[in-house]
């Protein structure tokens, strides 16, 4: 401091084999098998049709099947299993083994025609009459057609099934679903991706594929420049300016999930121009229309609501059933639109509320369903039979109680409930990730019945405390939709589905207990590189360039984009370089950064300063890397330069900024000198939005705090730059009074260190391991509050 059960896991795949590969050999070999889940029958073939991968250690492989050749409606399944290909579930949309004939009764051209009387004004039938079975019940015969149309007022695209022995129609699936620049409700400055050929610029985001914005009435937007629309909320161009910012908000999220685009590594295009009072998903592409006022509807909430049809589109199974489909697309604009976080746009759970589709506010509710247009907040038999936008009130509802509860806090909306008491939620990315791998389980026609077993199954899988798994439950018992046939049980550290072995994932969902440890084997290192280097880490020796070394090597092992930045003016001449390093996925418009600095003095190797918060904060790094949560914000650490000689390092690095990046910076967290031998606890403006992220933590143990009387470390630089602060310390030279001393117990009248700035600032000597092992865990607990976004249990398995 410068200033005071069934196992097809027996996989041939060995060690460190394809996770992929481990997954489809024992998925094959679970169907050569004849699980009898399957209901397998004579002359049926399987076909893979996806093989996808998380970050949390979960593996979805997805087939469909034939029967005599002819498609199976309904067939459709889906095996789960861990990277050793250990199957942990097996969910399958049959019923029952087919055994109809193959030879229909019904002509295909009579199958045609009757298959018009699905829509209201049928345009045309797209696609010739096609023999299928259909197995989503009884299985039987079927002639499939794909209609156009009008069904009413709205565009209408349905498959169409014909009984191909009695010639009646019996079910119809709708395809089409409603639902730099300047955008129209997103705010300016939005950054979105384009392409450049020559002179010309388009809406063409060459970062991710076949993500594009369209005139409706013509082609791509271009134009000579790279500076896109207007504050003019009839302008198309400003439209898709917020169409591409939304659709790459989403392409984010589902990439921090361990996939590439909506299929295939590929988006769909948009386009904005429809002439209509809504916007559609037709299954190949998202297009957009107007309020009554002519203002086009591009607000992230309503863009990614029909590309979360897309999802639902191109995950296993396909487009949802059972009035679960408009659900699904708003649980998807919600996230994004937490995710991005745009202060134009403030994240809420109320839908179209900044289009005014007709002028009446928003056009659904998820907190309180009920309160637009009396949709229902409660599950019920009849639900299913609503019509789909008011159907989704069941499932908003759910989903809101199981990202933020019933009674929230913090400025968030109570939420009734339908039955029992008070529900507590899981954060919204949590819960995002939980229905993500539900929707990787999904089979033909996923009801609300089916969507809370494979939730519950997704929280089950992924959580092996089951702690998830009870909040996913009771957030389905407070919107009155009970027990399913067949839906898991949980057990903490047991699994018991006849498809499971194993535990849960190994991904910590709270902040993870930081290994005291793991912190002194990195103070070892640093006290053995300033040994060997005349026995101090000064910016402008070895031991420091050793000391970079040595967290530069472990930052890249682990996953890390690790940068050094030279300090080309203002520091000590010869001064070594910062050290920054970026976890990826979150929002990177709102950055935290957490650091500490990495020099010493010249009298010492600098162990207690600054060894042990530059030690603490990597090892908190590499448990982030190791847990991989899904991120909400982004995370930066720096190590920082010549901090001794005046914060030099860091004022640096803050100077080098440019608006728009420092206004990214939402909160700097600094580390200095937190393994005082005779410690204190202090945290710099205690009161702060900032600082409570660290207060919360020791008040969960116990453990008094005061505001740090001294200023400042490398906090001072981001502070003078705008950015909010915070500062944790357990003492320098200052004398630990009688108070202090009665409060934090050690010794009263002498220095929390009293081997300050000198030679005996060494390892193992001066560094008290209790208040190492807390002050590393309080980093941890921040870091998880302000980026992942979960909820961590204050103090739980802590030791202190």
């Amino acid at each position: 401091m410068a200033v005071p059960a069934m196992t097809s896991a027996q996989s041939s795949q060995g060690p460190g084999a394809d996770p992929k590969a481990a997954a489809v050999a024992s998925a094959d070999r679970l169907i050569a098998g004849n699980a009898a889940d399957l209901h397998v029958g004579k002359d049926e073939k399987f076909i893979r049709t996806q093989v996808v991968g998380t970050p949390w250690d979960q593996y979805y492989v997805a087939y469909e099947r034939t029967y005599h050749g002819l498609p199976v409606v309904g067939g459709d399944f889906v095996v789960a299993t861990d990277a050793k290909g250990s199957v942990r579930t097996l969910s399958v949309a049959q019923k029952e083994q087919i055994t109809v004939g193959a030879t229909p009764k019904v002509s295909q051209t009579e199958a045609a025609g009757s298959s018009r009387g699905a829509l209201t004004k049928p345009d045309k039938a797209e696609l010739k009459p096609r023999l299928v079975v259909h197995a989503l019940a009884k299985p039987r015969l079927a002639w499939e057609t794909v209609v156009s149309g009008r069904d009413g007022k709205q565009p209408s695209r349905k498959k169409v099934y014909i009984d191909a022995q009695t010639g009646k129609r019996f079910d119809a699936q709708e395809t089409i679903h409603a639902g730099t620049g300047t955008g129209i409700w997103e705010g300016s400055n939005l950054t979105i991706g384009t392409t450049q050929s020559g002179s010309t610029y388009t809406m063409r985001d060459p970062k991710r594929p076949g993500m594009t914005c369209a005139d409706w009435s013509s082609g791509i937007f271009s134009g000579p420049d790279d500076v896109w629309g207007s504050t003019s909320k009839t302008s198309k161009e400003a439209g898709c300016v917020d169409t591409m910012y939304a659709a790459a908000g989403f392409w984010d999220v589902l990439k921090s999930f361990g996939r590439d685009g909506l299929r295939n590594g590929q988006w769909a295009p948009a386009r904005v121009g429809l002439n209509a009072v809504n916007a559609y998903w037709n299954g190949t592409d998202a297009q957009f229309g107007h309020n009554q006022q002519n203002q086009w509807i591009t607000s992230t909430d309503v863009v990614d609501h029909e590309f979360g049809h897309g999802l639902d589109n191109f995950t296993p199974g396909g487009m949802s059933g059972g009035g679960t489909q408009e659900f699904v697309g708003d649980v998807w604009g919600a996230v994004v639109e937490h995710f991005l976080n745009n202060p134009e746009d403030t994240p809420d759970y109320t839908v179209g509320e900044e289009i005014n589709l007709v002028g009446q506010g928003p056009i659904r509710n998820m907190y309180n369903p009920s309160q637009v247009n009396n949709d229902p907040n409660c599950y019920s038999a009849s639900v299913p039979r609503m019509e789909v936008h008011k159907a989704a009130g069941p499932g908003n509802h759910w989903f809101y109680l199981l990202a933020e509860g019933s009674s929230p806090g913090g400025g968030k909306p109570n939420s009734p409930v339908c039955q029992g008491g008070q529900v507590t939620g899981i954060g919204v990315m949590n819960a995002a990730k939980i229905f993500y791998n539900a929707m990787m389980l999904k089979t033909s026609g996923t009801s609300y019945g089916r969507y809370r077993t494979l939730t519950l199954t997704a929280a089950k899988n992924l959580d092996k405390t089951c702690e998830q798994f009870n909040k996913v439950k009771g957030a389905w018992d407070a919107v009155q939709l009970g027990a399913q046939s067949g839906e898991p049980t949980c057990t903490p550290g047991v699994t018991d589905s006849a498809y499971t072995v194993g535990g849960g994932s190994p991904k910590a969902v709270a902040a993870p207990d930081i290994n005291v440890e793991n912190v002194k084997a990195h103070l070892q290192q640093l006290q053995t590189i300033a040994t060997s280097n005349g026995g101090t880490r000064r910016s402008t020796g070895a031991g420091y360039l050793g000391s970079v070394s040595y967290i530069e090597q472990k930052l890249k092992a682990a996953g890390f984009t690790v940068t050094r930045q030279a300090c080309s003016s203002g520091c000590s001449g010869g001064a070594g370089p910062n050290l920054i390093a970026d976890w990826p996925g979150g929002n990177e418009n709102n950055v935290y950064m957490f650091g500490a600095h990495l020099d010493s003095v010249s009298a010492g190797p600098g162990i207690n300063d600054n060894g042990t918060g530059s030690s603490a904060q990597l090892e908190v790094a590499l448990q982030l890397a190791q847990a991989k949560p899904t991120m909400l914000n982004h995370v930066r650490f720096g190590w920082w330069t010549d901090e001794e000689q005046g914060l030099r390092g860091s004022k640096y690095y803050v100077s080098r900024l440019s608006a728009a990046d420092r206004s990214k910076i939402k909160g700097y967290f600094n580390f200095d000198m937190v393994g005082s031998p005779n410690p204190g606890y202090f945290i710099d403006d205690i009161n702060s939005p900032t600082a409570k992220n660290l207060k919360e933590y020791f008040d969960s143990i116990k453990v008094p705090t005061e505001e740090v009387a001294e200023c400042c470390s490398d906090d001072g630089s981001f502070r003078n730059a705008g950015i909010p602060t915070t500062f944790l310390f357990t003492g320098a030279p200052a004398t630990k009074t009688a108070a202090q001393a009665q409060k934090w117990g050690g010794t009263a009248n002498q220095a929390f260190d009293r081997c300050y700035h000198q030679s005996c600032d060494s390892y193992p000597n001066n560094v008290h391991t209790v208040a190492l092992d807390r002050c590393s865990d309080a980093i941890a607990y921040a870091l998880w509050k302000v980026a992942v976004g979960a909820q961590p249990a204050p103090g739980g398995g802590r030791r202190s």
